[in-house]
């Protein structure tokens, strides 16, 4: 019982470490989803993620591709039954996870109707810039569309994520509100939103940019290709080995045998995994990489195919570790991600020609996966006559984790690379370049585990130099 205490305080310990090191406050989330099949198979990752943001509202709504909504039909709350029965196994492995409860509490309905749609031409044709075609101002107000109002005037200054994984027209008639019904709080609350658009599904889009200027709007379009349908080869394997096969309730109910998930750019983009993708559209992240358009001061939209897919493989180890997590009652039977801190904060300013030397501190309370290390190591052990009984001699001398420092170029202002030295190590240098104003230089350091499946941590510095 001493031991089991002991281990129990390291993991509170561990979680908080993370949590303080590399995002202090979890991003406030409302995701509004349409239903379609990829939204259903987007939710069964989402809802494994729930511990890591704070989940404000799940709004269902309509989009051109699903006039009608899909919340008459349960397939939310047949979700939701589903994640109850694993919660037991989630909360060991984080005890962030909400209640089912608590999930249960943020679900809404939003705007369902066929009328409030555009549907005369597809949504990836409808880019920023063009005329709205809808006005809200007639409609009638909706659960989804209050709880909207009521989250944005709340007295927090924080973001709020708003996820249009299908249309934003429950989120165009909340701004609608708040301009009309709440004026002397409109400009703050609507400040405050960033809508990450999966297309401009509804015709909303238009009609926000160019009415609540305000609100910030990050457009996916290349999703298409990196998430959607058929978009990642070869995944029948990995739905078949680790969702539809003794993975749990939740995971059996993921409706494609293939990954399918077009929607689950709107949360990647906002998960708080050291990559700070969520302070500004143009750091990139798992959810893409954006650019501002130009003609508006808060519509971006997204750079390139390439900025998605250099993520995918961590995202979906990420998401397979938590898929053990749904059916492994201990902690030690399932892997978790390094933790990453990094001394001195995560933002630097430096002048022209200063050595800049960063150090972290890595930590990762996993036992050794032998069997992971016998898949690595096995062949060359056994050509020198060794069999499994070697490894915990072997695991005694490698490492748990291994630290890779790189120059995210496009995210910086500096337009040029810099020299980083002993960038496999706890510590990377370099000399800041001479700039003749103020540039900023972006650093990732991935630290990837040896456990099974291999996880990896972030962590971005940002390091603003300064001319002499």
């Amino acid at each position: 019982m001493k031991q089991y205490f002991i281990f129990s305080l390291l993991l509170i310990f561990a979680f908080s470490f993370v949590t303080e090191a590399n995002q202090p406050t979890k991003p406030r989330v409302i995701a509004m989803t349409d239903g379609e099949v990829d939204d259903r198979c987007s939710m069964v990752r989402f809802l494994l993620y729930t511990n890591d943001i704070e989940l404000e509202a799940i709004i269902e709504t309509n989009s051109v591709f699903q006039i009608k909504g899909w919340s008459h039909s349960g397939w939310l709350q047949e979700q939701i039954d589903a994640y109850e029965q694993v919660y037991s196994n989630l909360k060991v492995h984080d005890p962030a996870y909400p209640t089912p409860a608590e999930l249960r509490s943020k679900l809404y309905v939003g705007d369902e109707d066929s009328t409030h749609l555009v549907v005369d031409h597809f949504a990836n044709k409808r880019i920023p810039g063009m005329e709205p075609a809808i006005d809200p101002a007639d409609w009638a107000d909706t659960p989804g569309s209050d709880k909207i109002v009521e989250v944005l005037l709340e007295d927090d200054p924080r973001p709020v994520h708003i996820q249009a994984w299908g249309g934003g027209n429950t989120a165009a008639r909340a701004f609608y509100k708040l301009k009309t019904e709440y004026p002397d709080d409109y400009k703050r609350a609507v400040s405050k939103a960033v809508m990450y658009h999966i297309w401009y599904q509804d015709g909303a889009g238009s009609y926000i940019e160019k009415y609540h200027p305000d609100v910030t709007m990050v457009i996916s379009y290349n999703f298409s290709g990196s998430w959607d349908y058929g978009s990642q080869r070869y995944t029948k394997s990995f739905v078949r080995d680790y969702l539809h096969n003794n993975h749990g309730p939740l995971a059996a109910l993921y409706p494609q045998n293939y990954i399918s998930e077009g929607d689950s750019p709107a949360f990647l983009y906002s998960l708080g995994n050291g990559l700070r993708s969520d302070e500004n559209p143009t750091y990139g992240g798992w959810g893409g990489r954006f650019y501002k358009v130009d003609g508006f001061e808060n519509v971006y939209r997204d750079c390139d195919k390439a900025s998605y897919l250099q993520w995918v493989e961590v995202a979906n180890r990420d998401f397979e570790a938590r898929l053990k997590w749904c059916v492994a009652e201990k902690y030690e039977d399932a892997n978790h991600k390094p933790q990453i801190e990094v001394k001195g904060g995560l933002d630097k300013t430096v002048k022209s020609g200063e050595t800049i030397e960063i150090e972290v501190e890595m930590s990762d309370l996993d036992p050794v996966d032998l069997d992971a290390l016998w898949e690595k190591m096995g062949p060359i052990l056994q050509q020198h006559g060794y069999d499994k009984s070697i490894l915990p001699s072997v695991a005694a001398t490698q490492p748990k984790y291994s630290p890779f420092w790189w120059q995210y170029k496009e995210a910086g202002s500096y337009n040029g690379y810099v020299d980083l030295v002993d960038n496999l190590t706890n510590k990377v240098q370099f000399v800041a370049p001479k700039v003749s104003e103020p540039e900023t230089i972006h650093l990732i350091l991935e630290v990837k585990d040896t456990g099974s499946p291999a996880l990896t941590s972030f962590a971005r510095v940002i390091i603003t130099v300064m001319p002499n």
